[in-house]
């Protein structure tokens, strides 16, 4: 699930990809503590990663798109990554699709689970020369049916954004253009967002045009891959640039939706423009990124039950680090020191995996002198890598562009709540702000089994969410009331 990354998740696979290094290296960090064959572990690290990067396995595409069940019903299908598929459906079903041969898949219930099987689809394809357009949709307890491909033209172009080049998906509903539209603004991952986004089929199957692109050093997009939100937004504002040259579209209802870091980058972007209609933010932050980071071992410290004593004690350190991190001060043995002294104390374990910095902390076994080197490699250079510092709400508070922001109630990842509160006091100041909240709902407004922050089985998106992204949108446009 992908979610918004710090400065020690440079590296993009450590959040987005099937491998989890995160548990077996890069968390481990910042540590008096030695390590017997740390560098052993630091060259197995390294050749996992190249093989992560650079040879993973391409997504299966033959089979994008929006499905429409004999009942009715709308199945979107994408890529989760290689030849495993991911469907979802309105009311909030989704599951991960697994290969039983080239054309055939099964899944279980849940978020990923592939047994006890419930659900097996088969692609039809009617030649061999034309893509697959429909599917057997049979169910272990109810009747088949079939699924047939929404007729939705795709238009593949190269987008320029100052020296780059952004490979670009553009995908239109039915019917007679010009149509509105909307810019998918992507979250941190380092995957191809042409390739896996489902929100193209989603939004384009309820009359509203979809631009998606691969940002900056992903996909086939030209540059170097980063999360500096100042760059990442020009990169979308070239996007709607272009889009508004388009015949297809109507210049004067386009619109932007942000998924978790673009929650930062969206409204940014939006303000560097006037074509934004408006703007859609899902579980996105309006606090730094040194406060969504707090909020990963905040949620972990107060679902636990420890108090404010825990918290203070984490939060000295964590001060240390951003000492360190965002201002370059050498706090460097005043860091190990407190590690040393915290180490072994229920809330210090406590926190270890959490999704902060701090939390990779807790759980390492990496010496400091090693986390210094990595530190010096990742900052090397004059480009910033991203402003952990950069502070959303002044730029929100001048936007007079109408925006829903939507957040989960139990989002591990961004403070929901701090979000939340800020928005409530520039909309009781006249912005053009709405807010709705699903209550139980994590990161992605996915809902989830179990009480361990660390160990939650994910269910589905909570019902409602999708509909709710389309029924604004479509109310934006004008489409209805």
């Amino acid at each position: 699930m992908p979610r918004s990354v710090n400065l020690f998740t440079a590296v993009p696979f450590l959040r987005e990809t099937a491998v989890d290094l995160k548990g077996a290296l890069m968390r481990k960090i910042f540590s008096k503590r030695g390590c017997t064959g740390c560098f052993v572990l630091v060259v197995i690290a390294g050749a996992i990663v190249w093989f992560t990067l650079f040879r993973t396995e391409a997504p299966d595409t033959r089979f994008n798109g929006a499905y429409l069940l004999d009942d009715g019903r709308l199945v979107m299908i994408t890529p989760r990554e290689g030849k495993v598929l991911r469907y979802r459906m309105m009311d909030g079903q989704s599951s991960a699709l697994s290969p039983v041969d080239d054309t055939s898949y099964e899944s279980g219930p849940g978020w990923q689970e592939s047994e006890p099987v419930d659900l097996m689809l088969e692609f039809v394809q009617p030649t061999k020369d034309r893509p697959f357009t429909e599917f057997r949709w049979q169910p272990t307890d109810g009747p088949a049916q079939t699924g047939r491909r929404i007729d939705l033209p795709e238009i593949y172009e190269t987008i320029p954004a100052g020296e780059l080049e952004l490979r670009s998906k553009l995908v239109l509903p039915r019917g007679e253009p010009p149509f509105p539209a909307v810019v998918l603004v992507h979250g941190s991952g380092a995957e191809s967002a042409v390739d896996t986004y489902y929100m193209p089929y989603l939004f384009a199957a309820h009359g509203i045009a979809v631009l998606t692109y691969d940002k900056r050093g992903t996909g086939g997009s030209t540059g170097k891959y980063n999360q500096n939100f100042h760059l990442l937004s020009d990169d979308t504002v070239a996007a709607v640039e272009w889009l508004r040259t388009r015949p297809e579209i109507d210049p004067d209802y386009i619109h932007l939706a942000g998924y978790s870091q673009g929650g930062w980058i969206a409204p940014l972007a939006a303000s560097k423009t006037d074509a934004v209609h408006s703007v859609l933010i899902n579980y996105g932050p309006m606090v730094p990124i040194t406060e969504e980071d707090r909020w990963g071992y905040r949620y972990v410290l107060q679902q636990k039950g420890f108090g404010d004593d825990a918290l203070a004690k984490a939060d000295r350190i964590n001060d240390v680090l951003g000492a360190i991190v965002d201002h370059g001060e050498d706090r460097w043995d005043e860091l190990g020191a407190l590690l040393d002294e915290a180490e072994g104390a229920d809330w210090f374990e406590a926190i270890a995996e959490s999704d902060s910095m701090l939390g990779y902390a807790a759980g390492t076994r990496m010496p400091l002198w090693m986390a210094r080197l990595a530190y010096n490699w990742m900052t090397r250079g004059d480009e910033v890598f991203v402003d952990r510092l950069y502070d959303p709400y002044p730029v929100v508070a001048e936007l007079d562009t109408p925006s829903l922001w939507i957040f989960g109630g139990e989002d591990s990842s961004m403070p929901s709540a701090d979000s939340i509160d800020k928005l409530e006091v520039l909309r009781q100041q006249g912005r053009p702000i709405e807010v709705e909240i699903f209550p139980e709902a994590e990161h992605g407004i996915l809902l989830f089994e179990g009480d361990d922050p660390f160990d939650r089985r994910y269910l589905g998106y909570a019902p409602g969410y999708l509909d709710l992204q389309v029924r604004w949108l479509r109310v934006q446009s004008g489409l209805e009331s």
